[in-house]
């Protein structure tokens, strides 16, 4: 399996070893993404391309979509995002 990239809205450890998951914050979008991502896999010693951010297969990283956590009011009612 390769490494993808999950949006936590909590903080967390930066690399998932066991599912192989780099974690940034929900509140990176774009390039901000790309190069939070690019840094992990630096520190984990897998050299990048000079744009975007592969694995060590050499295959594209992939970017996880981001889903809020439901949150539930004092009475256990879900609140829903979105329109």
């Amino acid at each position: 399996m390769c490494i993808r990239v999950r949006y936590v809205s909590t903080p967390c450890s930066p690399y998932d070893a066991e599912q192989q998951l780099i974690n940034i914050p929900a509140h990176f979008e774009g390039p901000y993404a790309v190069a939070a991502a690019r840094k992990v896999l630096t520190e984990l010693h897998i050299s990048q391309p000079s744009e975007g951010a592969v694995c060590w297969c050499g295959e594209p990283v992939r970017f996880l979509a981001f889903v809020p956590q439901q949150r539930e009011t004092g009475d256990k009612q879900v609140i829903r995002h979105g329109a």
